[in-house]
């Protein structure tokens, strides 16, 4: 079984539709959340610093979603992410967004993020030790 980080992402009462679920926009904000987290906890940092860690500096190059059961109810989601494949500048993560109590999964898909430059906006390949840290959570499975 693939080595997993996980977080959890609160699901607000202002985050639900008119029919009382949670919108399918509002899933990547919480990924978002998710990713941002496990990037940090990859470099061993507590915040969000894109001047101090050049490797968050990075663009979503594609994602995929299958909504299997809507999310209802205000209240924590679990979201897990699995590294599935490591390229020079981008990551291709596989993602589960559940529920922590039931593991009921509400949604799980892909997500590729690619890395750029910060002064020239363009592809740029991961710092040693980030793609090092990635590979040795992969390799932890």
């Amino acid at each position: 079984m693939p080595n997993t980080f996980s977080y959890l992402s609160q699901v607000y009462f202002d985050e639900l539709d008119g029919l009382g679920l949670l919108h399918h926009t509002r899933y990547l904000l919480h990924l978002e959340r998710a990713q941002q987290n496990f990037f940090e906890h990859l470099l061993g940092v507590d915040d969000f610093n894109v001047e101090r860690d050049e490797d968050i500096y990075v663009v979503v190059h594609s994602l995929t979603a299958r909504f299997r059961q809507p999310v209802s109810n205000p209240g924590p989601l679990a979201i897990n992410y699995t590294i599935q494949k490591i390229r020079g500048g981008g990551v291709t993560m596989g993602y589960t967004v559940s529920c922590p109590e039931a593991g009921t999964v509400f949604c799980e898909g892909e997500r590729t993020v690619c890395k750029l430059s910060a002064e020239t906006h363009q592809p740029a390949p991961w710092s040693e030790p980030f793609r090092v840290a990635m590979e040795s959570f992969q390799a932890a499975s």
